[in-house]
């Protein structure tokens, strides 16, 4: 077990048009040195790989340790009921989904069997689906654990592996059974909701033995045994969404109604964020854009808590951000890109802190879809549980 590297002896490194270290066929045809040759583009960012290297495998675990853990609040009955479950998971050495829903705390509930795992002498992967959502992960096992927590994501180390590895997908491509237990956060997120080589990824990276979190999982991942928690931490209901007709005059009222509070304003694609920007600017209001492109998205978050500003923002911000008092609106919701699942994490957004429990939520809509009916449909089950 351990990381694949290039090496003069080991394995082909490429057999039958198929990279041995991401198990990608995304492999072109060039000339090396040896002369002609193939070469993977998928892994490229790991360093090149060809059909004449061979591959090894390289220990780069470091020694078994053990941890303390200091919880930073004291979980409540129903997220205790859910940490008992996923101990009880691990000591069957069962595979689990934790089907809860936005702002339920779903990640200090997992501290438990981490801390458990750890000191079983196993070593624990958290995947997530974006950089900086796994960033937030390693700040918040920082302050809980004792042991280092290696961040393996851009940026990152990549040198070695500790008990605890909070990690994005592509840093895992060249890792070959090395964790005995792997969260998966967001599991239904992209890109791992389309990738199906990534799963294979994260199978060969780990033991088997995997653990969902999400608030809005698959059909395969419901397939799993499942523990289901109904109810944010701080007890209040989710914001059911309001469905009203877009128009300009009604994005406006929006805006202006909540004037002192923080606005975030979802749209479908980033030449929305220009057409939407354009029409908030000829009113006056200041927004600030977010999308994959946008280099420091942790600097537009605080501004938009310090400043109560506007937002506008694509899918990327549908999970792993919190902001206290925000009202949350989806632009042009019945667009085909958003999807019932991303409703729901976009209206997941509002009322997560005890100080703030509620806020508006409106889908804009031009036509009404199935996918917001049932978006709204599912929050309301959720709420009678």
């Amino acid at each position: 077990m351990g990381q694949l590297i290039v090496s003069s002896n080991g394995t082909p490194a490429i057999r039958f048009g198929v990279c041995q270290r991401c198990l990608s066929a995304d492999t072109r045809s060039f000339t090396c040195h040896h002369g002609a040759c193939r070469y993977c583009r998928n892994c490229l960012h790991l360093g090149r790989v060809c059909q004449c290297d061979r591959l090894q495998e390289e220990d780069v675990t470091t020694p078994v340790e053990s941890t303390e853990l200091v919880m930073p609040f004291e979980l409540s009955a129903n997220q205790r009921r859910v940490s008992r479950q996923l101990l009880d998971w691990w000591e069957a050495r069962t595979s689990g989904l934790v089907y809860a829903v936005c702002g339920a705390g779903k990640t200090e509930m997992t501290f438990p069997v981490i801390a458990r795992v750890v000191n079983d002498g196993k070593r624990v992967l958290i995947v997530s689906p974006r950089r900086d959502v796994a960033i937030e992960w390693a700040d918040r096992l920082e302050t809980a654990f004792s042991v280092p927590i290696t961040r393996r994501y851009g940026g990152g180390d990549k040198d070695t592996i500790g008990m605890i590895t909070v990690a994005t997908a592509p840093l895992l491509l060249n890792l070959r059974h090395v964790f005995d237990y792997v969260l998966v956060d967001e599991s239904d997120a992209f890109p791992f909701a389309f990738d199906l080589a990534l799963w294979w990824m994260l199978r060969r990276a780990g033991k088997g033995l995997f653990l969902f979190v999400t608030a809005t999982p698959t059909v395969w991942q419901r397939q799993f045994p499942t523990v289901h928690l109904s109810r944010r931490y701080h007890g209040h209901d989710l914001p059911v969404p309001r469905l009203v007709r877009e128009t300009e005059q009604a994005i406006l009222d929006f805006c202006r109604r909540y004037d002192g509070s923080p606005r975030l304003l979802f749209v479908p694609t980033k030449p929305d964020l220009i057409r939407y920007g354009e029409l908030l600017e000829v009113y006056g209001f200041v927004y600030k854009a977010v999308s994959a492109d946008t280099g420091e998205r942790t600097d537009v978050l605080e501004w938009l808590q310090a400043k109560s500003g506007i937002v506008l923002a694509t899918s990327i911000w549908e999970r792993g951000m919190t902001v206290t008092g925000v009202h949350v609106a989806i632009l042009d919701s019945s667009h085909a890109l958003f999807s019932s699942r991303a409703l729901i994490q976009m209206a997941g957004r509002a009322g997560r802190k005890p100080d703030a429990p509620t806020g508006d939520v409106v889908f804009f809509y031009h036509e009404r879809t199935f996918r917001q009916d049932r978006a709204i449909r599912e929050i309301e089950e959720a709420n009678r549980r």
